[in-house]
């Protein structure tokens, strides 16, 4: 049907571990396959570390210094390098079939920083984007953006 928004079901998760949303994310991919099921999955992690896909592996005893400050280490299949998450932080894993949407990861980038930015708004922040994914306030990221389609930088003009 022409026009028709699709439903995202929010999903809140709480405090689950890194190794777990994995898993949760994989069940709600699979319920892609009986037709279309958009889901939000909204959570927070324990102290954890997640490292991006790199023609070099981290070396060894960098990786055990992190373990060593109290947090799990996980390779991903992301782009980018390490990145911390941890209590208190909100992490957000879309389970979107853009095709329902617009079929681009440039447009959904974009579409997330200019829905951060306009929340940003409402407490007073000002923030925009930069020549790199996510939104800044100054200097000062402010949300990061991943996505394990897009391995080139996206940005909005």
């Amino acid at each position: 049907m022409q026009g028709v928004k699709p439903v995202v079901e929010v999903v809140r998760l709480g405090l689950v571990t890194y190794q777990e949303a994995l898993r949760l994310q994989q069940v709600y991919v699979n319920r892609h396959w009986s037709g279309p099921a958009h889901a939000l999955l909204l959570c927070q992690h324990p102290p954890v570390y997640t490292t991006g896909i790199r023609k070099k592996p981290y070396p060894a005893a960098l990786l055990d210094q992190l373990r060593l400050l109290g947090a799990d280490v996980h390779r991903t299949n992301r782009g980018g390098l390490i990145t911390f998450h941890g209590p208190g932080q909100l992490v957000c894993y879309p389970v979107l079939n853009l095709g329902s949407f617009k079929k681009s990861v440039r447009w959904y980038v974009c579409e997330l920083e200019k829905t951060i930015i306009s929340v940003c708004s409402r407490f007073g922040i000002e923030a925009s984007t930069s020549p790199h994914t996510g939104v800044w306030v100054g200097d000062n990221k402010i949300c990061a953006i991943g996505t394990t389609t897009c391995h080139s930088t996206c940005w909005c003009e």
